[in-house]
């Protein structure tokens, strides 16, 4: 059984707003109008009719993504942020899975709803998996369950891509590692965030950037 810290939190020095271009991003979501799709954001569904409702929150200075609950929905919708695509990539995420079925997580190399690779935090089961996508056939290619975590806490949650080497990181500790070797289609991509559509998901310190020699 792996035991994660009922109170860990992973958080990053993410002051200011995502730019297009930059080589390192972070969007916070702080500068963002509330009641609205985040600007510039891309949203697709796999398995399901549409994206659902992504809206940004905001309380006082802060602001977070969330992903509303739709009970109909069960496949996955996904919210794509504006950066340019990496095939070597880090993409990190605080997350809160609150309501519903209680499952999201992160996305990556992502060339459309077809083709990506994600890392899936299901709090309902206690169960984070990693799994490929390609011509829209899901793969697993890890998991680890009998997780003990706080329901009512953030999670940090971490996936770096290099080569043909990936690793997931939840709350600081690393889950599982893969070579993946298998046929990869997927190519360079974006990154984002993704949730079951019959979860409510809140996200923050959504961040994408190169790997660096100490990730």
């Amino acid at each position: 059984m792996l035991r994660l810290p009922t109170t860990a939190v992973v958080t990053w020095l993410a002051a200011g707003v995502l730019v297009v271009g930059q080589r390192d991003a972070t969007q916070t979501f702080d500068a963002m109008p509330a009641g609205a799709p985040p600007p510039g954001f891309t949203f697709a569904a796999m398995r399901q009719a549409s994206a659902g409702q992504w809206t940004v929150h905001r309380a006082g200075g802060h602001g977070w993504l969330t992903h509303a609950a739709d009970p109909d929905s069960h496949g996955f919708a996904m919210a794509i942020a504006p950066v340019d695509p990496r095939r070597d990539v880090v993409a990190a995420v605080r997350l809160r899975l609150h309501g519903g079925a209680r499952a999201g997580g992160l996305v990556w190399r992502y060339v459309d709803a077809r083709h990506y690779y994600a890392a899936l935090l299901d709090l309902r089961r206690g169960e984070i998996s990693m799994y490929r996508v390609s011509d829209g056939n899901r793969i697993k290619l890890e998991f680890e369950d009998d997780l003990e975590l706080d329901p009512d806490a953030w999670h940090g949650l971490k996936a770096v891509h290099v080569d043909d080497f990936v690793y997931v990181t939840l709350d600081g500790i690393r889950v599982f590692e893969d070579h993946v070797r298998r046929p990869d289609r997927t190519g360079p991509g974006a990154a984002g965030v993704l949730a079951t559509g019959d979860s409510e998901v809140s996200f923050d310190d959504l961040r994408v950037e190169a790997p660096h020699a100490r990730q």
